[in-house]
């Protein structure tokens, strides 16, 4: 199992992503690079940090080792 510091390492960037579908439903969340692969992680994107990103990721078991 990863640990927090060893997954906030890991993080390259990551981005807000915010838009309107065509039926009006907003969606939001934000998209994650590690070394090895892309992350969506939806969450309120109003407060972003990489300790919140860590904690969500880990929380939703976003991450899954190969």
């Amino acid at each position: 199992m990863i640990t927090k510091k060893k997954l906030k390492e890991e993080i390259i960037t990551y981005d807000v992503i915010n838009y309107i579908e065509e039926d009006g439903t907003h969606i939001e969340y934000v998209e994650v690079t590690l070394a090895d692969r892309i992350i969506d992680v939806y969450m309120d994107t109003r407060e972003v940090n990489i300790g919140l990103l860590v904690n969500k990721i880990l929380e939703d078991n976003l991450y899954i080792e190969e």
